[in-house]
């Protein structure tokens, strides 16, 4: 059987995202190729499912606390905005988080697991803050994958900062805001930076949350003053993974907790194409304690993750951040194109997560204290959903590129090969699920609706894709 779904917009702009819960949309055909189309110069999609490329650990987002704060002070319907983000029935079925490790750029008010310093043994660590503001959210979410899902959530995390007095500037941000000094992680704390890390992955744990992976800081090459942020090189990097973190997580029994390095754009100004990565890796010892590496969307190109693996074929590729904004495309269809073909280059070059930043957000791209404090306004981040001040919630393009992939490829499918030909305008990835379901997603960036030939192991059948759409297909 052939089901087709597709998220577009109508010359008045009117979202139509309702193909998601429906069969037999009216601007939807799967069927025979017109014969007026069915020639040379015609799309066609190839896909070899004998040809199976890396799995897919998860599709999601982050619960940051501004995201928990909105849930828990002002979302209306907690379990219906639960459901709509987890569960692949009633929802987009999101697989995966990323959750921050003490206050990001994200919060309602900053907050601290130290209460003393400086605390080398960490005596004073509580982590009262992270199960009173976030873990009720995750938890939820958690419990609505394990009733909806066949799986729980993979849950990783990331620090934005070690405490401050950890840090060569004595500030948890990346640089002092009038000296300028950047803050490393001082080399006489790494032991106490580590136990710090492994901390948060034990409450986890206990909690019935085990952590699937970890970083070591967030965007390690964009240390700044305006939010949490800490810098790293390769080298300290892998010191500090190699000789600490990995063997205090194998020590607390968190053997199964994988270390990703990097987690970053493809591309920065000091390590362009994957250079920290490679840096990293030439450590022997770097290497055997990482599982792979992470990275984000926003600079570069996605075909750096194809190289890197290439150079290490053994090692796990991650997307662990991407979103929207007012900085990039504003209005729907724009910005459902944008993330969707995003994600489909991401899957096409090794990924085996695809992470977008804040699950919600309100009106005004916040809770953003350290934008207001700082930058005297707010952020110009979007989140999967909107937040109204009355409560309600509005699903921005981002739910639905997301949706695309997270409410059909479950945790356990493989990305599999997949080929376009005289389809300039259209990308397309492929999957194959647990269960055999095959799913291809397609994006048409054309001003028309175009017919594209899918063959499939030798069979083939025309699709309709919508003008400025994306569409999933899935044949079962």
């Amino acid at each position: 059987m052939i089901q087709a779904f597709s998220t577009y917009a109508n010359a008045q702009g009117t979202t139509l995202a309702a193909a998601f819960a429906q069969l037999g949309n009216a601007c939807l055909r799967v069927g025979r190729t017109p014969e007026s189309t069915a020639h040379a110069s015609a799309p066609t999609l190839s896909i070899d499912t004998t040809r199976v490329r890396q799995p897919i650990d998860g599709f999601g987002a982050s619960i940051t606390e501004a995201t928990s704060w909105l849930w828990h002070n002002r979302v209306t319907d907690k379990e219906r905005c639960i459901r709509d983000l987890f569960s692949p029935r009633d929802g987009i079925g999101i697989s995966m988080l990323r959750q921050p490790i003490g206050p990001s750029d994200h919060v309602s008010a900053p907050y601290r697991f130290v209460r003393r310093f400086p605390d080398r043994k960490l005596n004073s660590l509580d982590f009262t803050p992270e199960m009173e503001r976030v873990l009720p959210m995750v938890e939820a979410a958690n419990d609505c994958a394990l009733a909806t899902q066949s799986h729980a959530l993979n849950i990783m995390a990331s620090p934005w900062s070690a405490p401050w007095w950890m840090k060569t500037n004595l500030s948890v941000l990346g640089k002092r805001r009038y000296t300028r000094i950047t803050g490393h992680l001082r080399r006489g704390m790494y032991a106490a930076y580590a136990r710090y890390i492994t901390g948060f992955a034990r409450l986890y744990a206990q909690r019935g949350l085990p952590l699937f992976a970890l970083t070591v800081t967030n965007e390690p090459d964009y240390p700044q003053s305006r939010w949490p942020s800490m810098a790293m090189t390769p080298r300290e990097q892998a010191e500090f993974v190699a000789r600490h973190l990995r063997p205090m997580l194998d020590h607390a029994g968190l053997d199964g907790t994988r270390i990703l390095c990097w987690d970053h754009n493809y591309s920065t100004d000091h390590y362009p194409d994957g250079a920290f990565v490679r840096d990293m890796y030439a450590d022997s010892a770097a290497l055997a304690a990482c599982a792979g590496s992470a990275w984000h969307y926003y600079g570069g190109s996605a075909r750096t993750m194809s190289r890197i693996h290439d150079a290490f074929p053994n090692k796990g590729i991650w997307v662990t951040e991407a979103s929207g904004g007012d900085w990039g495309p504003r209005n729907f269809t724009p910005a459902l194109l944008s993330l969707g073909t995003a994600v489909i280059d991401m899957m096409n070059n090794w990924a085996r997560s695809a992470v977008l930043w804040n699950i919600a957000l309100d009106e005004h791209g916040g809770p953003d204290y350290y934008y207001l404090r700082n930058d005297r306004r707010h952020s110009e981040n979007r989140g999967l959903i909107t937040v109204r001040d009355d409560g309600s919630i509005r699903r921005n393009a981002d739910y639905y590129a997301l949706g695309h992939f997270s409410k059909y490829v479950p945790i356990g499918s493989h990305c599999v090969e997949c080929a376009l030909d005289h389809a300039q305008g259209v990308r397309a990835a492929a999957f194959l699920t647990p269960t055999g379901t095959l799913v291809a997603v397609l994006a048409n960036e054309h001003a028309e609706s175009i017919w594209v030939q899918c063959e499939v192991d030798g069979s083939g059948i025309g699709v309709r894709l919508p003008s400025r759409s994306l569409t999933t297909v899935l044949r079962r």
